[in-house]
């Protein structure tokens, strides 16, 4: 029988799901893996999601919808992202009169001597120009442009060298200024943008895993989660978001450049071309290895996470056991493989370097052969002005088509964390409010099971036919074996999870027509483990409720249970920072911060559940009478091994295998049930 406690930690066998982890290979089916170890083992489930490849554009959807909210960014980025596409090709187009015509010794009849003469001349062809056209809207293309530029260069040919020199420069200098500048506000734009998205995504994907229920939680491991929301997200954001705002960039530069280079010389272009079919083939097979190994990378990298977290958590078991190294042999096993898989990447990424160079050396071989022939050919009018710029155009190219190239195969490796972000993201709570969620501030009447059954694997179940009345004010008490369905039963009534046969009512409603806020806020919970967050005294006591509570409200709550005297003598009094897991104070100060946290909202129903179980019997006896004072007048529901805490309840009921063996008080179940007698007299020693 599965214990609810610990819902997992009872299954003895890895067939009982199956032996895959969750990302690994193909994360399409819900599975779990186990990681054996001297001390234990822990298990990990993925969310049942099928197709994830099939879902690609979808989740891309979503992300872009978050990014979308901030589309000022994205168009001042792509803006820049445009002028300094444009700013780098003009000042390619420089060369080629500082070569043809500045460095130019035929020069023979010069009319300007100077920069001031040059300028004038200069502004005076422009103008024309533009006259002659129109408007800057009316020139179609590059080529509507010759008789301009055909016009310079003969102011150019006419000018004197050293004052162009001096013109040339100028304008470089500008060009190269303004070229920054844009790409420098290009980058701010989307570092603003994708920080502000990938802090959308993690807080949407917080916000999925916090409206989850029991169940989900019971099924996937904290260390998992942890991945995806730090280091899955970031991969995401650095190939979906920065790396494709900066392939729109490098685009944009290399459509500028292609116009640039064809215009100068269209044929050479065409050669210079040919080795671009095989360097995408080259880099296509490279990104398939990548994305193999990438998605076993960050299942190796989930499961070390996960080691992690869980020694680290039980580190006071590991040590008593004396198991430091069977946890070390067992993490040394997971990141061995961790780095067998990332050599195997890294070693594949490494390759794109090489590739690239070699493509560019032939890319260069292939255009200064052509080109110098033509060069040296009367019958091409190629100047060696053109064929700088021209070669200055091409080289520009290969450093952008080098990133485009790489964007796939990093795309490719960022699809596997986008799958598995995207499952959280994806994840909608089997527990949740619909459109006719009735609002339910108290509890007038009683609490009724109906036929209620509960499975955690479908076929066996935890609770069968559980038929029980709770009115109002009564004190009713659990007891059984353990595995018999006591917690199980607590946490049905509030909706940690959901019934699967019968229902569950409140005042005749159903507890799943209730609004959840509502319901839970009915109840006050304190449980076996005393869980308090490294917050001060008074946030953990009023962290049970989510009202703006008075001092005077806290201390109250306090002192209903037993809390109030050793909080007073704490150096910060309410205001003393709590350990993690509030080291700093015994178990039975821990249980009574709990026992506050429970009633400062003033619930009708508190539920305790093994609240005593694990305290000595002095810090025993200090909770038992908080947890008196705590209940005058409220509905109480106990969970007990111990029964001498619940002796004076209402009415007790004894589970056994998730069936109802009997019910009533101490004396008349001592009397006719022979289960309760056993566990009486096994306390008592009778």
């Amino acid at each position: 029988m599965i214990n609810q406690c610990a819902p997992l930690a009872q299954l003895d066998r890895a067939s009982d799901y199956g032996s895959e982890g969750w990302g690994f290979d193909s994360l399409r089916a819900c599975q779990i893996f186990f990681l054996p170890a001297k001390a234990g083992f822990f298990i990990g489930v993925n969310m049942n999601k099928k197709n994830n490849s099939g879902n690609r554009i979808g989740n891309l959807a979503l992300l872009y919808r978050m990014m979308l909210k901030y589309w000022p960014y994205i168009v001042a980025g792509l803006i820049s992202m445009v002028l300094f596409a444009l700013f780098s090709g003009v000042s390619v187009t420089i060369l080629v009169p500082l070569f043809d015509y500045v460095f130019n010794p035929n020069k023979a009849n010069i009319e300007y001597d100077t920069v001031g003469e040059i300028l004038s001349a200069l502004s005076s062809t422009v103008g024309d120009f533009m006259a002659e056209v129109g408007s800057i809207w009316r020139i179609k293309g590059i080529s509507g442009l010759a008789p301009l530029w055909e016009e310079l260069k003969e102011l150019m040919l006419v000018s004197d060298s050293l004052a162009l020199l001096y013109i040339l420069c100028g304008i470089l200098i500008g060009l190269i200024l303004l070229k920054n500048l844009a790409y420098f506000a290009h980058r701010s734009f989307f570092v603003l943008l994708r920080g502000k998205t990938i802090r959308d995504m993690r807080n949407h994907m917080f916000r999925r895993y916090l409206n989850q229920s029991l169940e989900f939680f019971s099924k996937n491991q904290v260390g998992d989660a942890i991945v995806r929301m730090v280091n899955d997200v970031e991969i995401v954001s650095n190939q979906y978001i920065f790396a494709l705002f900066n392939s729109i960039r490098d685009i944009s530069t290399v459509i500028v450049y292609m116009v640039i280079a064809i215009f100068l010389n269209a044929q050479l272009f065409a050669y210079s071309i040919l080795v671009v079919p095989i360097l995408t083939f080259t880099f296509g097979f490279l990104g398939k290895k990548i994305k193999k190994y990438s998605r076993r990378i960050q299942t190796q990298i989930s499961m070390m996470f996960s080691v992690v977290e869980e020694v680290l958590n039980s580190i006071k078991i590991v040590k008593a056991f004396r198991q430091e190294d069977a946890e070390l042999q067992n993490f040394e096993k997971i990141n061995s493989k961790h780095l067998k898989q990332w050599q195997k990447s890294q070693l594949y990424a490494a390759l794109n370097v090489p590739f690239a160079e070699i493509n560019t050396t032939i890319t260069g071989s292939v255009v200064v052969i052509i080109g110098g022939g033509m060069i040296l050919n009367p019958a091409y009018d190629f100047s060696l002005g053109d064929f700088t710029a021209f070669l200055f155009a091409v080289f520009s190219m290969l450093h952008p088509l080098k990133n485009i190239t790489q964007l796939y195969t990093e795309v490719k490796k960022a699809g596997v964390s986008l799958d598995r972000i995207s499952l959280v993201l994806n994840q909608e709570s089997q527990i949740k409010d619909n459109a006719e969620s009735l609002a339910k501030e108290s509890f007038e009447d009683k609490i009724v099971f109906e036929q209620v059954g509960f499975y955690y694997k479908p076929g066996e179940y935890v609770l069968q036919d559980l038929d029980l009345t709770i009115p109002k004010g009564m004190k009713i008490a659990f007891v059984g074996a353990s595995g018999g369905g006591k917690t199980t039963v607590t946490n049905l009534i509030n909706r940690m999870y959901e019934v699967k046969d019968g229902r569950i009512t409140i005042d005749g409603i159903d507890i799943r027509r209730i609004k959840l806020d509502d319901l839970r806020q009915l109840f006050g919970v304190v449980t076996q483990d005393s869980v308090l967050f490294t917050k001060t005294v008074r946030e953990n006591i009023a962290y049970g409720s989510r009202k703006e509570l008075s001092d005077a409200e806290i201390r109250q709550a306090a002192q209903i249970a037993h809390a109030d005297e050793f909080i007073r003598q704490f150096p910060d009094g309410y205001d003393q920072l709590l350990d993690i897991k509030g080291l700093n104070l015994s178990g039975g100060q821990k249980q009574r911060l709990c026992i506050a946290r429970a009633i400062v909202d003033n619930p009708p129903i508190l539920i305790f559940d093994e609240a005593t179980s694990a305290l000595d019997t002095e810090s025993e006896r200090k909770v038992q009478d908080a947890i008196d004072e705590a209940t005058r007048n409220r509905t109480v529901i106990l969970i007990a091994h111990r029964l001498s805490t619940i002796l004076a309840a209402d009415k007790i009921v004894v589970l056994e295998d998730g069936k109802i063996l009997d019910q009533g008080k101490h004396e008349e179940l001592l009397e006719r049930c022979t289960r309760y007698q056993t566990l009486y007299n096994l306390q008592f020693n009778r």
